[in-house]
């Protein structure tokens, strides 16, 4: 079959949508809400945590890593998000288009984590401890 040149679509008239949005691969352990923000975060045993915008309808920012996360919890101003693994916490913070890790702290075997309401305190469980 021959293509003829009228036929074809000018670049201006291109558009390209996603046919599905990003979602995670594997179970979600970890999901939480930000206070100050239409911004939901969730990580998953496919070693991806990932920033929503539940407005939108969109995947803001995702950041993967080399081992699964159990928890996290959204800081209530909506620039941190604290994140357990199977033997440490770490503290990100959320930038426009990055995740990056801010501190460490080896804690191991975590399941919860919160932060408190004004966000200057975080708790974690540690099997019957918390």
């Amino acid at each position: 079959m021959q293509f003829s040149s009228d036929r074809v679509i000018s670049e201006e008239n291109l558009k390209f949508e996603p046919v599905f949005l990003p979602f995670h691969s594997d179970k979600i352990t970890g999901m939480d809400v930000c206070v100050r923000k239409a911004l939901v975060a969730t990580c998953s045993l496919d070693k991806t945590v990932r920033i929503w915008n539940y407005i939108d309808n969109t995947l803001e920012v995702m950041k993967e890593f080399e081992e699964e996360a159990s928890a996290l919890a959204f800081h209530p101003s909506g620039f941190h998000v604290i994140v357990a693994f199977v033997d440490k916490i770490r503290l990100l913070n959320i930038f426009e288009h990055d995740i990056v890790c801010f501190k460490e702290l080896p804690i191991k075997g975590c399941k919860e984590i919160s932060f408190s309401n004004g966000g200057h305190l975080f708790a974690i469980t540690n099997a019957s401890v918390v």
